[in-house]
């Protein structure tokens, strides 16, 4: 379900990232950081690109869907921004910018079916496991036949019940210890039993399958000496796509 991105200024490719798919209504949605699409750090503004000093000005979005009992991986590149040169991303209705975690409307994109849960609702806790799935270094599984992505341990570090003080702004994020690298930015966080073990209010359950759950999305290491690492949570993303869609 994660999806594969090129960041680009017109035809140079800046850097890669990882997004994903979420529904509302009959439109899709790329979920990814806000890094990705301004190409500025989002907490110093400092510009990301180093070789070109180049803000980005469109995605290369590589999806999978199900064709004739295979995957088929295509692509298609996406501009962020419109004719005024205005950004055609979302941002997080109350806190803005200081959020890292961006939605842009892909319209009716029938392209794919591999979409995760708008409506995820579980609560990590700490020391519990969980998994980044993403690209490092824009690596991925099998580059002759698709872009499958990465999965990566990682284990909840702060309360998720809490927010993070982040640029002296309390905010919706919570940490995870993982050896993440870039390339993995606006990867989908999840909590994955194989043995289907799921915690609920009232104690565990065990289902006859493997179980996933949808928790947050990674932003990257809090500094470049750190495993520590953002993740927003899950719960944003409905507030974003509320905000917009509702009005």
């Amino acid at each position: 379900k994660s999806l594969y991105l090129e960041i680009l200024f017109n035809d140079t490719e800046l850097a890669t990232a990882t997004g994903f798919l979420v529904k509302k209504n009959n439109d899709l949605f790329l979920i990814t950081n806000r890094h990705v699409v301004t190409g500025r750090n989002n907490e110093t503004n400092e510009c990301l690109d180093k070789k070109y000093s180049a803000i980005p000005n469109k995605l290369k979005i590589w999806f999978p869907y199900f064709d004739n009992n295979s995957y088929i991986w295509k692509n298609i590149c996406w501009d962020l921004y419109d004719k005024d040169e205005k950004p055609k991303w979302i941002e997080h209705p109350f806190y803005k910018g200081n959020v890292d975690v961006v939605a842009i409307n892909l319209g009716n994109f029938d392209k794919s079916t591999f979409l995760h849960n708008l409506d995820s609702n579980y609560k990590p806790i700490v020391t519990e496991n969980v998994y980044i799935i993403g690209y490092p270094f824009g690596f991925n599984v099998n580059p002759d036949n698709g872009k499958y992505a990465i999965w990566s341990s990682a284990s909840v570090a702060s309360d998720p019940d809490l927010n993070l003080c982040i640029n002296g702004k309390q905010l919706p994020a919570f940490l995870v210890d993982a050896k993440t690298r870039q390339g993995q930015s606006g990867s989908p966080v999840i909590y994955y039993s194989s043995n289907g073990v799921d915690r609920q209010e009232n104690g565990i359950a065990i289902y006859g399958g493997p179980i996933t759950h949808e928790i947050g999305i990674y932003s990257g290491r809090i500094n470049k000496d750190s495993d520590l690492g953002y993740v927003w949570k899950w719960s944003i993303i409905k507030e974003i796509l509320n905000n917009k869609t509702d009005e």
